[in-house]
């Protein structure tokens, strides 16, 4: 008779880890079948960026370096028919900012196309740079049933890597294609960063692509993105369906501004002469002396790729996008956009930017 053996004794991924006194079997989550958006780049380290390194390194202000690694934006998707899921994760840099939720934490959301749903939100109790967190409390019914997931990683910490734990006995299977398979880019300020909300589900830009069904690429880098041109050729190398541009709060001044937003746009049109550009201003317009300056230099923009003939572009004034009567609820500190004030601005965004896709949809 030949003794049985296990299977687990050639590999380890497949001996039961306890986590909170649960036994999960754990698949490595930057490999197939799972599927990574919002980090298209990977550097000599395997670790995934935002943007190049290289291209950080040229940036005007250094805080882009660390932030390229950070996830703002970053999410796992995968198929199972398990009835928990775990995470077991190292960390390159945890950040601890005030939301914790937001800065160092998981948003776990369930269902597939534009009906996805927030279903909890895990994040380390401490510093240590390995940690391992639950989702125990999942809506699911009490026969096992494939279920989609969007795992969504912090805002401001980098994941050096991840595996995710099922219950022994469960498979993981690639989810379905999004609507639109090329993402939708955001360049920007800490605006488009997010490091306001209170959990990483929440950005506006990640709202938009829930609501839109479409993965996306996140390049808000918070207090340093300045219009460089060298960043409108990595945005060109990405080949996204659309883009957002939006980065009025780090000029330092309307004249700097002037001085590089025109010109960062041209730059990019000369790469990409069809993507669809949607240009905004500043949201917090009511509380700023010069946002009516900074509005009519981004507008101006805009006339300007009009009078050219341009069919590719919009404008979005960000007076309008926290208007109604909440204005003045929109954010933590008259700038920073809180979760109403996400919402909002994505539901705005979202709206341009699916009439500018209608064009395109038509086409196919």
């Amino acid at each position: 008779m030949v003794p049985e053996k296990d299977f687990s004794d050639l590999d380890a991924n497949y001996k039961p880890q306890s986590v909170n006194g649960r036994d999960m079997i754990f698949h490595d989550g930057f490999a197939a079948p799972f599927v990574l958006e919002g980090v298209p780049f990977v550097d000599a380290e395997g670790r995934h960026r935002r943007l190049p390194q290289e291209a950080a390194e040229k940036c005007l202000r250094p805080p882009v370096i660390p932030m390229s690694l950070q996830g703002a934006g970053e999410v796992l998707r995968f198929v199972t028919d398990s009835t928990a899921i775990a995470l077991d994760v190292t960390f390159d840099e945890l950040f601890a900012g005030p939301q914790r939720r937001a800065s160092t934490g998981f948003d776990l959301y369930i269902g597939s196309g534009t009906e996805k749903r927030f279903c909890g939100n895990q994040f380390p109790a401490t510093q240590d740079p390995h940690a391992e967190l639950l989702f125990s409390a999942l809506p699911l019914p009490r026969t096992r049933e494939f279920r989609e997931y969007t795992l969504y990683f912090p805002l401001h910490s980098a994941v050096r890597s991840i595996r995710i734990g099922v219950d022994p006995g469960c498979r993981i299977e690639p989810p379905a294609p999004h609507r639109v398979e090329k993402p939708l880019l955001f360049y920007g300020s800490s605006i488009t960063n997010c490091g306001a909300v209170s959990r990483p589900g929440m950005n506006y830009p990640a709202i938009i692509t829930r609501l839109l069904d479409l993965p996306m690429v996140n390049m808000g880098f918070s207090g340093a993105c300045l219009g460089e041109l060298h960043i409108a050729d990595e945005i060109a190398g990405v080949d996204p369906v659309a883009m957002v541009l939006e980065y009025d709060h780090n000029a330092p001044d309307p004249e700097f501004l002037a001085r590089t937003h025109e010109p960062f746009f041209r730059h990019l049109r000369a790469l990409c002469p069809t993507l669809p550009v949607l240009l905004t201003s500043r949201c917090d317009f009511m509380n700023t002396p010069d946002g009516k300056r900074r509005r009519e230099i981004v507008m101006r923009t805009f006339l300007h790729a009009l009078d050219e003939g341009d069919r590719f572009v919009d404008f979005l004034d960000g007076e309008t996008l926290f208007s109604g009567p909440f204005r003045y609820d929109c954010t933590i500190d008259n700038c920073h956009p809180n979760d109403l004030g996400a919402t909002l601005m994505a539901e705005r965004i979202a709206d341009r930017i699916k009439r500018m896709l209608a064009p395109l949809d038509d086409t196919k």
